[in-house]
């Protein structure tokens, strides 16, 4: 396992370096040079296994030194936290150490930090040079660099920075500063309370929390700023002095002023900076009120509408509820007396902040010159420009606003696309089948919000020429240059009324499409792509039910039926699929099926299916049963030849296609289908970037879990099936993943739901249908006491973690409450794990003694049993122990086996005379195998992620299981596990809907709430 940190050092520079797990157990290196740092080229090389970005950046990286000075005991540093190397004993010193690192300049620095933020990633496994894996996570330093720069980003992409004249110690120059309003100030106050020490380890530089969180946050919003400056085009000019040249400076990559700045400049700034803060403890608010309607055809229309009135309210700052009139300021009645008693004389107040309001909204001026001022009246053109941009600035500043109800929720003025599936001239007509490049009928009409304008409405729009009109009784925003642009357009298309199915889909899945400069607001098509559309894609030819094809020789149940017909309806449109059934419910076989019906109807070309390696006997042995004319090449082994165009089949795994992309992108698929696709749900892993650069038809996604932590993945395996449909990364980020999982906004998720219907197909177990071709599932939580020495233990590690937790916050607690809760586990499972002496198993666990009686019990009834543990290293000290209580043969699969062994494991398993234990480590052995042959499932240690605990159970509770199930899950009483237990049971409503979480919801409870969590009950040890 490797750990990234960084550091920002005194010079304005970043560090990163590296920490090797598998170095603590090396010789110690005496003297200053730290004995477990990675080299800076290894450091490199976990830079370019994170993605693309970060390994081009760090090419560009000075290979260097730094001096930290870390916590030391003896002669050796202590490990970090986020290390899996036991608890850290008490009373290390100070110490300074000699690290390799990469140093960047500020720009890389910021782009190095923007590409390695992730809130979701504490560790993944990544692919290193050399076809290695290995675990990689980010060190609490470089979490809280990230955050500090993406907070710096979204500042800067607010428009939140304000200028300024800096004196710095080589002369002056013009900055950008961050000026954070309500909630970013909160969040900034949280960062720098929250930075880690590690951070804070340069040698020499004594610095603060709050003080380095400033440095950095201001350095990453001045390079930002930049950066969005350049992207604008650069500056022409170059004046060397006054207020030109310090605008200039603004935006070049040298901030710095070749001559001191006019010392009447300065202090104007910092005038101008101060008048961007609230004075005074009075609080403002603006009231846009639209005209009174007139009717239709009535003279005064016109006029009527002109009058728009900007009304401003006031109260005290410490009662937000609490807003009245300005007119009440002048009254002197019950209302001038309420605020006198909180401000004092609540006339000078207001005034003073009306004028600080009046720098944002120009229009106030005016009122200011009154004797009395209590608002301004606007016309249409005014209104339009306090709605769409005024009043955005006035809340940014903390300002109330208030507008009329139906701006928020206001039809835009865009485009319809209506599309007809009849033949293109020329075309013969079929009646059967879309496909995605077909040509279709089009018609382009401008629209407010869904609703097509007629011809007479059009032309009254493009009369009216103003920027707020009313259209249907409602007000519609209406730009003159937009209009004019539409107007062009429509004009241009009208002798080109055609378009492909592609375009047309993307058209209507792409909430933010855009058709030159103008918004596509709704699209209708009719046909089977209408059907697609509305989610009715049951009505496509056969959609409802596909019999199984003559080369097909096995037998589909009736909701399988229904997954080919809804497999064959999108292919036939030239649509990919994510074919998401449950674990167990048959995705190979009517994946084969499918496969079979093509080609009974003729389809020639290779099908490429790219899976895990312990599954690629078990698909040639299915596709050899069940579609016996389909040629099926393996493309797997030492031996392997050239990909055959000519078979029918080709199998192969995801680190054969990492090593053979070229090979296979000579090749025209005429479809892909990637099975287990959670492999691929890293967008920046090579072997998603392999799969993707091959060239084929339209592609298959197998997996029961789309979603196993985050909507990024869904994405990923959805954008593999159906490129480009559903937008960027980015944007799928923004739109849906943001509000569905930082919000819990349950209408978007719908809205999600509702999108992504036409192209995902998901079943459950729990499906009444489905349930009743499927034996009977019984799930148990069996409760075990810990012995003496696992609560001993127990205690040991949740003293030193609440003793930790009184001096660290933010992204290091974090960390710090991660690696507690992997101790604990490992506590509750046995001493032996935990301490790694290699001591003997017996009489020291009570899990352990409690997995024993269980598998002896089920053995005597003549069960077969599975038992998963998320830990491989446990797995290989309880195997031999157990064969030696049971007397009995015991299998363990692990992910150190070659794909062979892993396969003759399973078959022997599977044999009816087989072995009746069958111990798997979780990640190797939870997902793609058919293990029938159990009936009993127990899952040792928790995993805490009900997707991954559900998968690994449908090993045996799936097709072809012919008795009832029963799953049982070790818990141990009193402890964390039990607590977490129940917890997880509440969240598996919301991890169903769409994300489980994995462990990170933990690290964010309250101290005492987590005291509560982690200690250990009166009841927890047993006798």
């Amino acid at each position: 396992m490797y750990v990234l940190h960084a550091l920002w050092r005194a010079d304005g520079r970043l560090g990163v370096w590296a920490e090797d797990a598998g170095a603590f157990t090396g010789r110690v290196v005496e003297g200053v040079r730290h004995p477990f740092a990675c080299s800076a080229g290894e450091v490199a090389g976990l830079l370019a296994a994170v993605g693309p970005g970060p390994a081009w950046l760090a090419e560009r990286g000075a290979e260097r030194w730094v001096s930290l000075r870390l916590p030391t005991l003896g002669s050796r540093p202590t490990p970090s936290p986020d290390l899996p190397v036991g608890a850290t004993a008490k009373g290390p010193a100070l110490q300074a150490w000699r690290v390799p690192a990469l140093l960047f300049e500020r720009a890389e620095a910021a782009q190095l930090l923007g590409e390695l933020f992730d809130p979701y990633w504490p560790g993944t496994t990544v692919e290193l040079p050399g076809g290695r894996s290995a675990e990689l996570a980010y060190g609490a330093s470089l979490r809280w660099l990230t955050a500090v720069h993406d907070l710096a980003w979204r500042l800067v992409g607010r428009g939140r920075v304000l200028p300024a004249l800096v004196e710095e110690p080589d002369g002056w120059a013009a900055r950008w500063r961050p000026a954070p309003d309500g909630p970013a100030r909160r969040e900034a106050t949280a960062l720098a309370a929250g930075c880690p020490p590690i951070a804070r380890a340069e040698d020499g530089a004594e610095r603060t929390g709050t003080a380095l969180f400033t440095t950095v946050l201001d350095a990453l919003t001045d390079q930002e700023t930049r950066a969005a400056l350049a992207s604008d085009g650069p500056s022409t000019s170059r004046p060397d002095s006054g207020v030109e040249g310090w605008i200039a400076a603004l935006h070049r990559t040298d901030p710095r002023l070749p001559a001191p700045p006019d010392p009447a400049l300065a202090a104007r700034l910092a005038a101008w900076s101060a008048g961007a803060e609230p004075v005074g403890d009075v609080r403002l608010a603006f009231r846009l009120a639209e005209p009174l309607g007139t009717a239709p055809g009535d003279p005064d229309a016109a006029v009527a509408d002109e009058n728009w009135r900007l009304d401003v309210l006031a109260g005290p700052v410490d009662r937000p509820s609490l807003l009245l009139p300005a007119a009440e300021l002048w009254s002197g009645g019950p209302a001038f007396a309420a605020l006198a008693q909180s401000l004092g004389d609540p006339v000078e107040a207001y005034l003073a902040e009306l004028d600080r309001a009046a720098r944002i909204c120009p229009e106030l001026r005016g009122a200011l010159h009154r004797t009395r001022p209590t608002g301004v009246d606007l016309d249409r053109a005014g209104a339009l420009a306090f709605l769409r941009d005024t009043a955005p600035l006035l809340t940014a500043a903390g300002y109330g606003v208030l507008l009329p109800a139906w701006w928020r929720r206001r039809p835009r003025l865009g485009l319809a696309a209506t599309a007809h599936s009849g033949p293109a001239p020329g075309s013969v007509k079929r009646t059967a089948q879309a496909d995605r490049d077909a040509v279709l009928d089009f018609r382009w009409q401008l629209a407010v919000g869904e609703q097509p304008l007629t011809q007479q409405e059009l032309d009254e729009l493009a009369a009216a020429q103003q920027g707020l009109v009313r259209l249907r009784g409602q007000w519609v925003e209406a730009d003159a240059a937009q209009l004019a642009a539409a107007l062009r357009f429509l004009a241009a298309r009208r002798d080109d009324p055609q378009l492909d199915a592609a375009t047309l889909l993307r058209l209507a899945l792409d909430d933010s499409a855009v058709v030159d400069g103008l918004p596509v607001t709704v699209v209708h098509a009719d046909g089977p792509l209408g059907d697609l559309l509305a989610g009715r894609l049951g009505r496509l030819p056969g959609a409802h039910r596909t019999p199984p094809p003559p080369g097909f020789t096995g037998t589909l149940r009736p909701y399988q039926e229904r997954g080919l017909a809804w497999l064959d309806a999108l292919g036939r449109l030239g649509l990919g699929a994510v074919l998401a059934d449950d674990m167990g419910l048959g995705k190979t076989v009517q994946t084969l099926a499918l496969l079979a019906l093509e080609h009974a109807r003729g389809a020639r070309g290779p099908v490429l299916l790219v899976c895990p390696t312990s599954l690629v006997g078990n698909w040639q042995r299915e596709a050899s049963r069940f579609a016996p004319g389909l040629r099926v090449q393996l493309h797997h082994g030492p031996g392997r030849t050239a990909p055959d165009p000519a078979a029918d089949l080709v199998i192969t795994t995801y680190g054969v296609l990492q090593r053979d992309t070229a090979a296979l992108r000579a090749v025209d698929w005429r479809r892909i289908v990637a099975d287990e696709a959670q492999h691929i749900k890293n967008r920046s892993a090579r072997q998603s970037r392999a799969i993707r650069s091959l060239r084929s038809g339209p592609r298959i996604a197998l997996t029961g879990t789309p979603v196993e932590n985050r909507l990024a993945e869904l994405h990923a395996v959805l954008d593999f099936a159906n490129p480009g449909l559903f937008g960027t990364a980015e944007s799928f980020k923004e739109h849906w993943a943001v509000p569905v999982e930082q919000s819990g906004n349950r209408e978007v998720a719908a809205r999600l739901q509702k999108l992504t219907g036409p192209f995902l197909l998901r079943r459950l177990k729990s499906d009444p249908e489905i349930g009743e071709q499927l034996p009977a599932k019984q799930e148990f939580t069996v409760r075990c006491n810990l012995t003496p020495e696992q609560a001993g233990l127990y205690r040991a590690v949740v003293a030193e973690l609440l003793r930790r937790l009184g001096g660290v916050r933010g992204v290091e607690r974090k960390g710090a409450v991660l690696a507690a809760l992997g101790r604990l586990k490992q506590v509750c499972n046995h001493p032996a794990q935990l301490l790694h002496d290699g001591s003997p198993l017996g009489g020291r666990s009570g899990k352990v003694e409690r997995l024993v009686a269980l598998l002896r019990e089920a053995l005597a009834e003549g069960d077969r049993v599975l038992v998963f543990t998320q830990y491989a290293e446990f797995g290989a000290l309880l195997q031999p122990h157990l064969r030696h209580r049971l007397g009995t043969q015991v299998l363990y699969l692990h992910g150190g086996l070659s794909a062979p062994r892993r396969q003759e494991l399973v078959d022997r398993f599977q044999s009816p005379d087989g072995p009746r234990v069958f111990l798997l480590s979780l990640k190797a052995g939870g997902t793609g195998l058919n293990l029938t042959a159990a009936n009993q499932v127990i899952h040792l240690d928790r995993w805490w992620n009900p997707a991954a605990e559900d998968q690994a159970t449908d090993r045996a509770h799936r097709i072809g299981q012919r008795r009832e199930v029963q799953v049982r899950r070790l818990v141990c009483v009193g402890t964390v596990e039990e607590r977490i237990a129940e917890l997880l049971q509440a969240k598996r409503e919301l991890a169903d809907a769409v994300v489980g979480a994995g462990e990170q919801w933990l690290t964010e409870l309250p101290a005492e709430q987590l005291r509560e969590l982690l200690t250990l009950s009166a009841d927890a040890v047993g006798e």
